[in-house]
This record gives structure tokens, C-alpha cells and sequence, in this order.
């Protein structure tokens, strides 16, 4: 299962969001893959090597994967979560996910789940190339005017480039709109609401460490998207209107 978390306009927490939902998957923890074409943060904030990594599983992808298969570009993280990081260099992140958006199963086929961070889907990003492979979307979205008024007028364009129907919005701190007034505007499901928390956003930027984390609001929240996520529909959108009036 390829899941893919992104935003279309500002930086609303996408990589934070990603780990943590790879963390809090149902039956175990799913890879984190940093496909953000504007430079991996990942590994900068939990202190490992930026290889092996994207970089160096785009290079292998070209010539045939070396023993191992792409799951030896893996790194593990404090969190308990396996993760494939980006070079922080934005032109050479850029490259390796041009390279990977042409071969998406290797992404697919680095583990069972599969959490993409595709960070903010640009015009031209080249993370568009991996969109009509995903099983699921997740639009990570603030919930001011503004940034809302910038998912209304992107979303036709990525549904345009998805083969599935899940897709679905996640609300990122206080916000003037319930999920179902948003969920209208939208047109998409409200999957989550993530609460600004202090607390579990500095450990999922690896700024804080300690299981207590899994208690936090934040944590909450996250186990519950990918609890809807992870369960099989009962027929397309069946997930998104499960949780379209979460809070």
C-alpha cells in the first residue's frame, strides 16, 4: 500500500505528519520514503546519514537493485520507523525523485506500507509522477482562508492525475471551519483534524524523544487516520466519510 501525504501551498507539516503515521500503523510501523523534490529534512532533524538513502536508491533503480532490493536504503529512526531520507540539496532531492517518479514501484515494493512524503505538490513537481500510483492521498492542509482557498483550486489537477478515489484532507491546527463546512468546500472528505501540540510535534521533528509521545493529542489523532486508512472500504470514499466529522 502506497500512501501519500502532501500539501499544496505552505508548510503545514507534512514530514512531521508522515512519520508519525508510519509510526502508528495498525500491525506495525510502515517506511517513511522523503520524496520531497525541494530537500529532505528528515535526516538533519533525527541525526543520521543522509545515505543510504533517496539518492542512492534512484541511482541503484537505474541499473537493477543491488542484493537486498531497495528496503538496504532504508535507515531506522528513533521512533521505531524504517525511513528512506532525502538529500538536503534541493536540486539533487529534485533528480533522484525524477528518477523514482518514472519507476514507482520501486517505491511500492520497498515494504508492505508505504508512506510517502512528497512534501508540497508544485506545479511541475516531480513528485507528480508518483500521484496515479498511490493508493491514498492525504492533503495536509492550515485551516485559515487562505491556505483552504489554495486546496479548492488545486485539488482538480491532482484528481486528474489519480487512478483511485481516496483521496482526502487533513486539517493542521485551530481552524474558523468545522470538517464538515470544509469537507463542502472542498469537496473531499476531512480524514483528520491534527491539533497543534507541542509536545508530539517535537518528537516527530526530533527535537524530543520518549514514548510517552503515543499519548499526546497529536499521536491520538494520527493512530486514528491510520486506523481508517489501513481498514479495507467498503466501497470508494468509504474511509473519508468515516472520518469526515472527526475532531
Amino acid at each position: 500500500m502506497l500512501v501519500m501525504l502532501a500539501s499544496v501551498s505552505g508548510a503545514p507539516g507534512v514530514s512531521a505528519a508522515a512519520v508519525g503515521l508510519a509510526a502508528l500503523w495498525p500491525g506495525g510501523p510502515g517506511v517513511v520514503v522523503e520524496a520531497d523534490p525541494c530537500g529532505g529534512v528528515l535526516a538533519a532533524r533525527f541525526g543520521v546519514a543522509q545515505e543510504p538513502g533517496l539518492a542512492g536508491l534512484a541511482a541503484a533503480s537505474r541499473h537493477g537493485l543491488p542484493a537486498g532490493g531497495p528496503a538496504r536504503f532504508a535507515q531506522p529512526l528513533p521512533l521505531g520507523v524504517h525511513a528512506v531520507v532525502g538529500p538536503g540539496a534541493a536540486d539533487t532531492c529534485a533528480q533522484a525523485v525524477s528518477v523514482l517518479s518514472a519507476r514507482p514501484d520501486v517505491v511500492a515494493g520497498l515494504a508492505p506500507v508505504v508512506i510517502l512524503d512528497a512534501g508540497r505538490l508544485y506545479p511541475g513537481s516531480p513528485a507528480w509522477g508518483l500521484v496515479p500510483r498511490v493508493s491514498v492521498l492525504v492533503v495536509v492542509t492550515a485551516g485559515d482562508t487562505e491556505h483552504l482557498d489554495h486546496v479548492d483550486t488545486r485539488l482538480p489537477a491532482v484528481r486528474a492525475q489519480m487512478r483511485s478515489l481516496h483521496l482526502g484532507v487533513a486539517v493542521c491546527g485551530r481552524s474558523a471551519y468545522g470538517p464538515r463546512e470544509v469537507s463542502g468546500r472542498l469537496g473531499a472528505p476531512v480524514w483528520a483534524h491534527l491539533p497543534a501540540d507541542r509536545w508530539g510535534a517535537a518528537v516527530l521533528t526530533g527535537r524530543l524523544a520518549g514514548p510517552a509521545w503515543t499519548r499526546t493529542r497529536l499521536a491520538q489523532a494520527l493512530r486514528g487516520l491510520a486506523a481508517a486508512l489501513a481498514a479495507p472500504p467498503r466501497q470508494p470514499g468509504a474511509a473519508g466519510a468515516a472520518l469526515e466529522v472527526a475532531r
